[in-house]
């Protein structure tokens, strides 16, 4: 290939669409532009072609490279990238800084300052660590503003937790909310704690309700259900 090597086929498209994607954090079309240039291996073209811009700052750039760096498998690239990303205040290269560092305590720490700064999934995923650790609850209050924020495997994480703590009153709520949202995993929790409850009928609507929706947990215990006399 001539020039920059992406003066043909999707190149041209290749360096608009990528960088909205990375702006946007968009992590769907990243991904797909990301492989459609390895498809036509134009992986290594483009990092040349973002390598410049990202390192004089562009954040747009950045991201790009680390979009780039993960679909080559160079992780360690993709993680010098997103820490460029994240000393800018960037919340999505916390978070993910958060999610590819193997050290607990420096994960905790990314996911602190995205949740801290209003992440939503950061929240989440710190509750989801300091819960494992031990720290129940500042886990809960960290689970409780991410579901509050709309986001629904936090919406179930802080249902299970008042499942453990035995109020289940609250677990419901929570489980009904993930449930509303579309969370199969919502759902089918909603129907294991309805049975537990005595109430067969709605426990079983829920469980066929995350069946339908492909949940396999859901499908063996409605099937277990089912198979029982008299059923």
């Amino acid at each position: 290939m001539s020039g920059d090597g992406l003066a043909h086929g999707i190149g041209p498209a290749a360096k608009i669409a990528l960088r909205q994607a990375a702006a946007e954090d968009d992590e769907d079309a990243a991904s797909l532009w990301c492989s459609r240039l390895a498809q036509f291996g134009m992986v290594e073209a483009a990092g040349r072609y973002f390598r410049p811009s990202g390192e004089e700052g562009d954040l747009a750039a950045v991201k790009c490279m680390v979009w780039l760096a993960w679909e080559a498998g160079e992780d360690g690239d993709a993680r010098t990238w997103l820490e460029r990303a994240a000393q800018t205040g960037d919340l999505w290269a916390m978070y993910e800084l958060g999610r590819s560092v193997p050290e607990p305590d420096e994960a905790e720490r990314w996911y602190r300052r995205a949740a801290e700064a209003g992440h939503a999934l950061a929240m989440n995923n710190l509750g989801s660590l300091l819960s494992r650790t031990g720290r129940r609850d500042e886990a809960m209050a960290w689970y409780r503003r991410a579901a509050e924020a709309g986001v629904d495997i936090a919406m179930n994480n802080l249902a299970v937790q008042h499942v453990l703590q035995g109020e289940h009153a609250e677990a419901e709520g929570w489980f009904r909310r993930a449930a509303d949202t579309g969370s199969v995993d919502g759902m089918a929790n909603l129907g294991r704690l309805k049975l537990e409850a005595g109430d067969l009928q709605d426990g079983e609507s829920w469980l066929a309700k995350a069946a339908e929706k492909g949940h396999r947990g859901a499908a063996e215990r409605l099937a277990e259900l089912r198979a029982e006399p008299g059923r």
